[in-house]
């Protein structure tokens, strides 16, 4: 199974935010495929919803009022 850079997900949500957490999985599993494994250049094999968590602690992703919403553009690499 292929992995996806969290970094696709970060544009995802840049594109479709701010959305609750459930419509972000969902539109994760939506988007990449029900079993989807995400990568980022520190940690692997992440579900969407350990992903999530991973760049909320990041700062990356923020959450607000509205849900979920891109707080850091992602690096181009």
């Amino acid at each position: 199974m292929e992995s996806v850079h969290g970094h696709e997900l970060m544009r995802w949500l840049g594109a479709n935010g701010p959305l609750p957490r459930e419509a972000v999985l969902q539109g994760a599993a939506g988007t990449f495929g029900e079993d989807c494994r995400f990568h980022t250049c520190s940690l692997s094999d992440l579900d969407a919803s350990a992903l999530v968590d991973f760049l909320v602690s990041k700062g990356k992703i923020a959450e607000g009022a509205r849900g979920l919403y891109l707080a850091m553009q992602p690096c181009d690499h």
